[in-house]
């Protein structure tokens, strides 16, 4: 066996297959998270009757969430389909998809972003997919090495 190779073909398979449940899990959390995003963003404070400041922010941050679910459901197909040297990019686009929503999830969870009130759901799903994204990611990326 050449030196970089898996162990086992079912070992990459099921690495693969991991990935691209992942990303399409990520890839819904996304969508999600930018339809709260984008139909929360112009809401009007209680009682004020007039439109926050965050709307463009919060439109802003829902358009690039949802480009990022697009993305990482695209990605989640190539996955699958991943072979040989193609492992170790797809390894590394995980990590930064992984790292995305890390960062993602800790700007919800601090207040960064103008998220509906009571939305902890997506912060927690964008840790926990985030981190599962990076294990799975370094063990592509090292499949190769």
């Amino acid at each position: 066996m050449m030196q970089g190779e898996m162990s086992s073909g079912a070992t990459g398979y099921a690495t693969r297959l991991f990935g691209m449940i992942l990303g399409f899990a990520g890839a819904l959390l996304d969508f999600y998270s930018g339809y709260l995003l984008l139909t929360h963003s112009g809401m009007e404070e209680p009682g004020m009757g007039v439109i926050t400041g965050n709307s463009a922010s919060g439109s802003v941050w829902g358009v690039g969430i949802v480009a990022l679910g697009a993305v990482l459901a695209v990605t989640a197909l190539a996955t699958l389909w991943s072979k040989g040297t193609e492992m170790r990019d797809m390894g590394a686009l995980m990590l930064v998809y992984g790292a995305a929503m890390l960062l993602i999830g800790a700007s919800m969870y601090a207040g960064i972003t103008s998220m509906a009130q009571g939305s902890l759901f997506p912060a927690s799903g964008m840790f926990l997919v985030g981190a599962l994204m990076i294990a799975n990611g370094a063990m592509m990326w090292r499949s190769m090495m």
